[in-house]
């Protein structure tokens, strides 16, 4: 009988759970492109061969790897530039730079040597190709070396170096209907007379373009962001410029702070733009108004946004940046991976979308966890295209993909961004509230100079969606009313995440200025004082930046950092109220229906420290160190980068029945039909933390109905992202748009207004998609936190920077690549270091710290450039959170836009997913397999 029972439990195991194991295990990766997008090797490894020259004879030959892209268009052709590494992939050995050209988008491509090494020796070589086009030539700058075979930045003078600038010239031509192209290269000028021996006190060493493609700026200039070392062997960045079409060249008398390697540049409304590699922690991007005379480190931008790894604590990576003009709006397309895998594999690139203050992660656009860092991304005839790196045991390809799907996902993004812009902007402020409604006539406009972020009458389960569809807020005991959400009960709120979005922070700029916006209403007086609105520092909500509260006497408690307010003003049951927090230069003031709030004006961080916001909170949302019973209603929740001044906030005050997802609706349509009814939206009832999801391509875009009239409904507009669009809308104008808008996600729409992920609508006009469900919603299923990713296995940061010259907390830098502990930098005030940094680049570091351009690592950054105060150099990513909770209980673990769920997938944070095939996934299927024979040979 005992053999029986235990023969039917093995049966129960082999019946039921090695199937469902072996279910997890996938026939394809997780991560793909998006619909109709695709892609070929174009320069395939160990396999595409290239005609190399020497001594007088051409030979075809077969090209060990390929590195670092640069796609461009030359006059309607394509050409890809690239490094042709013959016998290895390593940064110091025999390479040229090679250069494939397609007339036909292309479809077919013509191979061709731009630039060919000295020859001199087996290692001697042209490296990091950084290309300028202008007209019909291409300006191609490169370094060369004879025969050292060590890193540039360990080099110890440069007399083995030389930067080199060859010019090609395109020309194309027509006959029998066909087009052809050509390229013809004129042979490598030295600039090496250009480069001074000393710099702002610094005895300087070499430099080298950032790799990719470089800009012509707007007054004409072809303007190379470059990479720097001085005899201390500290890498920092500047700009090389040429105001003669290349004749002559001057460097931008600024710098970055050292330990910025391989910036690349773009111009944005007058100012030019770097954004720099930064190992061990948070990229850095500056702003120059004057030729790169000066930078100002971009902190109320782009400034510190994106991390190198999940903890923000491995090596970085080169990245494409480039300024567009996508269906008349001009935005900035930005790549990097993700590096999960931490080291200088760099895995999973990602595209990002900015108008220089909303963020959006297109998504993944590499496919599963393949390690693909450098890559260049072209717009060309309303098409997107990316060429990047695949590395596969150190041997690199070069795959040319066509971003169909990527770029139905960014139009959509802008649509919306343009509808409320319109909407917003559009509305008719009463120039005076006390006149009939037939006299007020309209005062000045809502601003959106600044808006990053809006939460209205889009939610669904525990999401509180933003209407620009950057970054969502999680909500507890949330029920939906019109253009909000009501709070109720214990732990009643909602988290809008700023460091909790975890290795790319969006809302990083809050550390410096910041406005937070809401309309709230109190329904009962709490037993004691109640949080309503407010910044805090801590994951938990115990420790506060900038806040208000309200308490059992019916007053206003606000909160000013650490230092105790007394209580003041008053506020009545069931009356609404406008309220405001702005702060900026560390001063935090508090405004209610549009007037400061007595003592407004205070200092919140006295100690001069920069503070590190853990996200902005409505109500008690789910505090960790008492029970807070929220009563509450708060609509129309937007987020400013800046702040905003006493005539703007007056503005949105007298505006804030206007602004709304549902305020500009028809008041005679179906209210149901947009989401209105009080329906509950997460009770938590695990009391599980919900994480905050990202708003990307998969979430429902809140795209206002009508941006123009208030009184008539426009058409639905078309923001759908991988379906077939219908057509574009022009919402600059503020009369009733004549076309359609569908909202679907991936599906081909087949009605007006469809807000489904993925799938081809079958029904009619539902606009009940943003979740409109009848019964409450049980979100357990949605509300466990994804496991945060452990990047300590690749190194403990041992090198502290010293930032003290602005009161910045010092950062540990991991600098031991190679096993050498680095010691100290001081990094203060452009002073020279007392200890020798190595920023090397191509070879074996000799020195503590290695700042390499192709994968080791920089040297650590001083923030301290000019004068210029800097933010923090990411405390986060290195030290202990205050409080034991587990920050990444908030990230951002939405799966990037356009990679459909072919697969199992872990969601991880920022958009990052795992196959079944990969990590984790493969020992799964390992042990369901193992499982399989083991039950199979014991019992059959």
């Amino acid at each position: 009988m005992g053999k029986t029972v235990v023969g039917a439990s093995r049966m129960f195991w082999l019946m039921f759970f090695v199937p469902l194991l072996l279910a997890l295990c996938p026939s394809e990766p997780a991560h793909a492109l998006a619909p109709e997008s695709s892609r070929v090797e174009l320069f395939k490894r160990q396999s595409s061969k290239v005609p190399f020259e020497k001594d007088g004879k051409v030979t075809e030959r077969v090209v060990h790897s390929f590195r670092l892209p640069a796609l461009v268009n030359v006059d309607g052709v394509m050409v890809a530039i690239a490094d042709a590494r013959y016998e290895t992939s390593n940064d110091n050995s025999l390479i040229d730079t090679v250069a494939k050209y397609s007339v036909d988008d292309g479809e077919t491509w013509e191979t061709q040597i731009a630039i060919k090494n000295s020859r001199a020796s087996s290692v001697s070589r042209v490296v990091d190709p950084t290309v300028i086009v202008k007209g019909n030539k291409l300006y191609v700058l490169v370094g060369s070396y004879n025969s050292s075979r060590s890193y540039w930045t360990s080099h110890g003078d440069a007399r083995d170096w030389d930067i080199l600038l060859a010019v090609g010239e395109v020309t194309k031509s027509t006959a029998g209907g066909k087009t052809t192209a050509s390229i013809k290269w004129g042979s490598p000028v030295s600039l090496k007379k250009f480069f001074p021996a000393e710099m702002e006190g610094m005895h300087t060493n070499q430099f080298l373009g950032g790799a990719g493609v470089a800009i012509v700026a707007s007054n004409g200039n072809l303007v190379y962001p470059v990479q720097v070392t001085n005899k201390k062997k500290q890498v920092f960045s500047k700009i090389f410029y040429s105001e003669d079409e290349g004749k002559t060249w001057k460097f931008g008398k600024g710098r970055s702070d050292f330990g910025c390697s391989e910036p690349v540049a773009l111009e944005w409304e007058g100012k030019l733009i770097i954004n720099t590699r930064v190992d061990w922690t948070r990229r850095l991007v500056y702003e120059s108004s004057d030729m790169g005379n000066t930078w100002v480190e971009a902190v109320g931008t782009l400034s510190r946004v994106w991390g190198p790894s999940p903890k923000s604590d491995q090596p970085g990576s080169q990245s494409s940046f480039t300024a567009v003009t996508i269906e008349g709006m001009r935005v900035m397309l930005f790549t990097h991976p993700l590096n999960f895998k931490g080291r200088w594999l760099r895995d999973r690139l990602n595209l990002w979308l900015t108008d220089n203050q909303r963020i959006y992660n297109v998504g993944q656009v590499s496919i599963g966890d393949e390690n693909s860092a450098y890559s260049s991304v072209l717009y060309k005839d309303d098409k997107l295209y990316c060429l990047h790196e695949i590395n596969t045991n150190e041997v690199y390809s070069l795959v040319f993909a066509r971003l169909v799907g990527e770029l139905r996902i960014i139009k959509s993004v802008l649509q919306s961004w343009k509808n409320w812009d319109s909407h917003l902007s559009s509305i008719c402020t009463p120039a005076d509230p006390a006149a009939s409604s037939s006299e007020r006539g309209c005062g000045p406009a809502v601003t959106t100079v600044g808006l990053v972020g809006f939460l209205s009458g889009n939610a669904s389960q525990n999401v509180w969606e933003d209407a620009y569809r950057c970054v969502n807020a999680s909500t507890a005991n949330a029920e939906r009313v019109p253009n909000g959400l009501k709070f109720a009960g214990v732990g009643g709120g909602a988290l809008w995440p700023v460091s909790q979005q975890g290795q790319n922070q969006r809302y990083r700029f809050a550390n410096h200025a910041f406005t937070l916006v809401a309309s709230v209403t109190i329904h009962e007086a709490p037993r004691d004082a109640t949080p309503l609105l407010g910044a805090s520092l801590d994951s938990s909500g115990g420790k506060k930046l900038l806040g208000l509260s309200y308490d059992e006497k019916h007053q206003w408690q606000p909160i000013y950092g650490s230092t105790p307010v007394t209580p003041t003003g008053s506020w009545e049951t069931g009356k609404r109220y406008h309220v405001v927090l702005t702060m900026s230069n560390k001063i935090g003031s508090v405004y209610i229906d549009g007037e400061p709030l007595e003592g407004s004006g205070q200092t919140v961080v006295p100690d001069g420290r920069t503070p590190d916001i853990s996200h902005f909170y409505v109500g008690g949302y789910k505090r960790s160190d008492m029970p807070t019973i929220s009563h509450v209603t708060v609509n129309n929740v937007l987020l400013y980068n800046r702040q905003l001044n006493a005539e703007e906030i007056r503005t949105l005050f007298l505006s804030q029945d206007l602004i709304g997802t549902e305020a500009h609706m028809d008041s005679s349509s179906d209210s149901s039909a947009h989401g209105t009814p009080s329906i509950p939206v997460d009770s938590s009832a695990h009391g599980t933390p919900s994480t905050p999801v990202d708003s990307s391509a998969h979430a429902t875009p809140s795209t206002p109905v009508d941006s123009s009239a208030h009184s008539t409904p426009s058409t639905p507009v078309d923001s759908s992202a991988h379906g077939t669009p219908s057509t574009p809308v022009d919402s600059s104008a503020h009369g009733t748009p004549s076309t359609t808008v569908d909202s679907s996600a991936h599906g081909t729409p087949s009605t007006p207004v469809d807000s489904s992920a993925h799938g081809t609508p079958s029904t009619t006009v539902d606009s009940s998609a943003h979740a409109t469900p009848s019964t409450p919603v049980d979100s357990s299923a949605h509300s466990t936190p994804s496991t945060p990713v452990d990047s300590s296995a690749h190194g403990t940061p041992s090198t502290p920077v010293d930032s003290s010259a602005h009161g910045t907390p010092s950062t540990p830098v991991d600098s031991s690549a190679h096993g050498t502990p680095s010691t100290p930098v001081d990094s203060s005030a452009h002073g020279t270091p007392s200890t020798p940094v190595d920023s090397s680049a191509h070879g074996t570091p000799s020195t503590p710290v290695d700042s390499s351009a192709h994968g080791k690592p920089s040297t650590p950054v001083d923030s301290s450039a000019h004068g210029t105060p800097s933010t923090p150099v990411d405390s986060s990513a290195h030290s202990t959170p205050s409080t034991p909770a587990d920050s990444s209980a908030h990230s951002t673990p939405s799966t990037p836009a356009g990679n459909g769920a072919n697969g199992t997938v872990l969601i991880l944070p920022d958009g990052a997913a795992l196959s079944a095939f990969s990590g984790g996934g493969l020992l799964l299927c390992a042990c369901a397999l193992l499982l399989h024979v083991f039950f199979t040979a014991v019992f059959f």
